[in-house]
């Protein structure tokens, strides 16, 4: 297929995705239900089968040299080994063959390589239903949420990096006829202004989302021209290696070389980390993971364009409600989804000791809290509901760090425990654990991440300190989403300008199916890149446009 019929193609798909990003509405590219309506009838079933087929033998679908051994320790959640191995590639080796290719890919148009993107995607897509058990059985999301995580909402927020691509590539003219006056003289230049790649982009994947998390950075640095190293989590392989494989033979059949994008599997012993960020030919860098590895990475690799996304503490003000039940409903939803597995997950519950206000009258925060623990518990123990929307434990630290703050002396509200699994009786699990914190006094606990079911009522003298330490968490350890219920005008007015001043986007009196946990592609600005929390906002135009630089060239036409 020739280039310009392949942009004509896409050009549709491109210029809804551009209008969607500018105008910040709603737009989803591909369906986010796993209906069989519209996927096919049998396409769940098609997807478990070839899930099942790659399990217990070593995964031959990359187009990628290898020349190392082949590895690979993948475990589900759900309580079985995955038995899969994949073929080692040096980080030399995969430096120099994406090297190699980036020099033909710099070469291709911003539309060019848009439309090829859009294409694999598009070709991709059809592995939507593997992706989806892939994910289920490396990080323990439920079914439903795996197949949105790395399928359609993970592929709308890599067409949305496309999309901010082009927009900022295209943003200055590509060449201009420059005149100036000299007395009764005139000079003319003509100038071409020329996008120059920044060099070759790693991306460090995260084990709980490892493509939901990971394209957009793959994505920004593949249409700006970079090629691009993706080094998975040793325990999330399967899902990245399935998507790459497909999208190295999509780029083999349209004649590019599919080295752009390499795969690099890894062990926990030699996960590669910073042999890979730190290779010279380096020079953009994507993480997804804790803040403490994520700073590190951000003091060491000066120099760089480093992109971070660690996590902070989320935090839900709750001053006055409209709709008691519906507000618990929607924090009960939030605290159990994925089992807190989420860098967007609630962590602090601030109440005022003053009480809430609701229709009824006002409710104690203890009243409250019961409250909260029961919609907790009708969700959990809901044996249609609970099992999918808690799915498993990614990691065995994620439930030593449950007792560790069940045995941190404070109150214990609501206690964690296993949930029964009706389909995977081995599955790591545990519902929420709820604390209850004094103001101030427990911030050495409330004021630190805890990653998983933990969260923590706090309770503050009043609604103006609530709001005051809310900001002060923002401030000083980040935060990458905050929630406000309020009936109030003017207290919500000072909590938005208190909040987004510290740097945090705020989520105002969430009830119904939209919970502060998720971000919408092409709409939702996931990260503000300016607290803590960490530097990346999936996807801004700096997220792009620092990827790639303008060098300009004069030509004298005229000088009389």
């Amino acid at each position: 297929m020739a280039w310009e019929e392949l942009i004509d193609k896409h050009a549709g798909t491109l210029a809804q995705a551009i209008a969607a990003v500018r105008e910040r509405t709603f737009y989803a590219h591909w369906a986010e239900i796993p209906s069989g309506k519209i996927y096919g009838e049998d396409a769940n079933e098609k997807g478990r089968h070839r899930f099942e087929s790659l399990l217990n033998k070593p995964f031959r679908e990359l187009l990628q040299v290898h020349d190392g051994a082949w590895v690979g320790r993948e475990e589900s959640p759900y309580g079985f080994p995955l038995g899969i191995e994949y073929p080692q590639i040096s980080v030399a080796t995969a430096v120099e063959r994406a090297q190699r290719a980036q020099q033909q890919w710099r070469r291709l148009s911003a539309r060019q390589r848009a439309a090829i993107l859009i294409e694999a995607l598009e070709q991709t897509a059809a592995e939507f239903f593997p992706l989806a058990y892939a994910t289920m059985h490396t990080t323990g999301q439920g079914f439903v949420m795996a197949f949105q995580a790395s399928g359609p909402h993970a592929f709308d927020r890599a067409l949305e990096a496309v999309a901010t691509g082009v927009v900022a590539l295209e943003y200055f003219a590509g060449e201009a006829l420059w005149r100036k006056s000299f007395g009764k003289g005139e000079i003319v230049l003509h100038k071409r202004f020329v996008t120059v790649p920044k060099g070759l982009g790693a991306v460090i994947g995260c084990s709980t989302f490892p493509l939901w998390n990971a394209l957009p950075g793959v994505f920004a640095n593949l249409v700006t021209g970079n090629g691009c190293l993706w080094k998975p989590h040793p325990l999330a392989m399967l899902p990245v290696a399935l998507f790459v494989a497909r999208f190295q033979q999509v780029l083999d059949a349209l004649g590019v070389d599919p080295h752009v994008l390499v795969f690099l599997p890894c062990t926990p012993e030699e996960p590669l980390t910073w042999e890979v960020v730190e290779h010279p030919a380096v020079r953009i860098v994507d993480y997804t993971g804790g803040p403490a590895f994520g700073a590190e990475l951000e003091r060491r690799l000066g120099g760089k364009v480093v992109f971070t996304e660690k996590a902070g503490v989320n935090s839900v003000l709750v001053h006055s409600v409209s709709n008691l039940g519906a507000a618990l409903e929607n924090l009960a939803f939030s605290l159990c989804l994925y089992s807190g597995q989420m860098c967007t997950a609630p962590q602090n519950i601030i109440a005022p000791e003053e009480g809430i206000e609701t229709p009824e009258g006002k409710l104690s925060v203890a009243a409250f809290a019961e409250r909260l623990v029961s919609a907790i518990d009708a969700l959990v123990q809901n044996p249609k509901a609970g099992p999918p929307t808690l799915g498993a434990i990614q990691s065995e630290r994620t439930l030593q760090r449950v007792r560790q703050a069940e045995a941190l002396g404070l109150p214990v509200l609501r206690g964690s425990a296993s949930l029964s699994h009706p389909d995977f009786p081995h599955a790591r699990t545990a519902t929420p654990v709820l604390l209850e914190a004094r103001w101030q006094e427990d911030r050495a606990f409330y004021g630190r991440e805890w990653f998983g079911p933990i969260a923590f009522l706090v309770r503050a003298p009043d609604a103006e300190q609530a709001l005051a330490e809310m900001v002060h968490l923002v401030q000083t350890v980040g935060a990458l989403v905050t929630a406000v219920y309020t009936t109030d005008e003017h207290f919500k007015e000072r909590a938005i300008a208190s909040i987004t001043e510290a740097g945090a986007p705020v989520a105002l009196n969430f009830v119904g199916p939209v919970w502060i946990n998720q971000s919408a592609a092409y709409s939702d600005f996931h990260g503000a890149g300016v607290n803590a929390a960490g530097s990346a906002s999936f996807t801004d135009l700096a997220y792009v446009s620092a990827r790639f630089g303008i060098v300009h060239v004069r030509e004298i036409v005229r000088a009389e």
